[in-house]
């Protein structure tokens, strides 16, 4: 308990870090004021060395300046075009867009244009497309793209990956995992469809990413998919979804994902964050694999004998600075890796153009399984594709 109590307080309290001595640091603006903006940016940046948060654009005056002067922010742009004049602000090196899904291919093509690294959030695009040409353009340019599939780059996921890398209980035979929210969690309204959201789009993706992460490859079939829309004239908004895939080797794969569990006994929220795993001598199962800095464990269970339960709240190989600390997020791990790469340095694990591309494809097979829509393209790519036409 009492370290658990510790991570909580130094996640939510970070240390601020001292520059390093003739680095020049990584210089962030973000697009919008998104509640995500500071668990995924904010706070992480205070306690790592060579990374500032120096500017800030959205579209409301009052709303863009108190966020900033909130959280120490200098720099503001707002209005109509405070978009564009953050990702023009010769001030800033990066640009993180945490807005609507739709809204990402835009506005990670403008910064691109002009010169910045970016940090995306997830997914990074509706379509297999437009993250193809997402990545691309930043190709060409020599710079950092990075979708921010954050759960990739904590030390706890990657214990899970390496036991089953080491064949220690043979070949995989099953994945399930389950991303479960408690109904309120999250609420979807008309519009929201065009914006690019469902359940599969907003929290179905990290049950994907794990089986593509801990598999090493991508599925080659969508067996079957089903879901459940709740809210009456949002039929085509995902709440409750399960899927099974198909990967090579006769792995079969489960998911399930739900932003709207109900509440057990009627007032207990219901949260699952896990991944069960059941290879050919025995099992593991992840616990808590979306916030691991506070809780987990990864149970590894021999078939016909004894168990062992481990934890991995820090890296154990390479020099103390880049094994983290214990309290560090799956943001702060993400972050330390956009970092590195920006800084032609290597970091310790990527998410690559392949993994985005892939993703969304899969994302979108898994909705037409359904027999739901899939979500549209932006309508920036669509004009622009149609100029690169002409």
């Amino acid at each position: 308990m009492a370290g658990f109590l510790k991570r909580m307080f130094m996640t939510m309290n970070p240390p601020n870090a001292p520059p390093t001595p003739g680095v020049k640091p990584l210089r962030f603006g973000i697009l919008s004021t998104a509640d995500i903006c500071v668990q995924a940016l904010i706070q992480p940046a205070h306690s790592l060395p060579d990374i500032e948060v120096v500017a800030i654009g959205g579209r409301a005056k009052e709303k863009v300046e108190a966020f900033a002067k909130k959280h120490g922010i200098r720099k503001v742009h707002s209005g109509p075009e405070g978009y564009q004049n953050l990702v023009d602000d010769p001030d800033i090196d990066a640009v993180y867009i945490p807005l609507p899904n739709t809204l990402h291919y835009e506005w990670t093509i403008k910064a691109l244009l002009a010169g910045k690294h970016v940090l995306v959030e997830k997914p990074i695009a509706n379509t297999p497309e437009e993250a193809l040409r997402m990545h691309e353009l930043a190709e060409g340019k020599g710079l950092v793209l990075l979708e921010a599939m954050h759960i990739r780059f904590h030390p706890a996921i990657q214990r899970v990956k390496s036991i089953l890398t080491s064949g220690e209980h043979g070949a995989i035979k099953k994945i399930s995992v389950k991303l479960l929210l408690p109904k309120g969690t999250v609420k979807y309204s008309d519009g929201d469809f065009d914006l690019g959201k469902g359940s599969i789009m907003d929290i179905g993706c990290y049950d994907l990413e794990i089986l593509r992460f801990l598999t090493s490859s991508d599925p080659i079939s969508v067996e079957s998919a089903s879901c459940e829309a709740t809210w009456p004239g949002l039929e085509n908004l995902d709440t409750l979804v399960t899927s099974t895939l198909s990967f090579a080797n006769g792995i079969t794969a489960d998911i399930t994902c739900n932003i709207n569990t109900p509440f057990t006994l009627g007032f207990i929220p219901n949260f699952d964050f896990s991944v069960h795993i059941e290879c050919e001598r025995g099992t593991i199962k992840m616990s808590n694999f979306m916030v691991p800095s506070l809780f987990h464990s990864i149970t590894v269970k021999e078939t016909g004998g004894h168990s062992r339960t481990e934890k991995a709240f820090r890296f154990t190989d390479g020099d103390e600075p880049s094994r983290g600390e214990e309290w560090w997020t799956t943001f702060h791990h993400q972050l330390t890796a956009f970092r590195d790469r920006a800084l032609s340095k290597e970091p310790r694990t990527w998410y690559s153009k392949e993994d985005s591309v892939a993703e969304a494809a899969w994302l979108q097979k898994i909705y037409t399984k359904m027999g739901m829509g899939v979500r549209p393209y932006s309508e920036y790519f669509l004009k622009t594709r149609a100029d690169r036409a002409q």
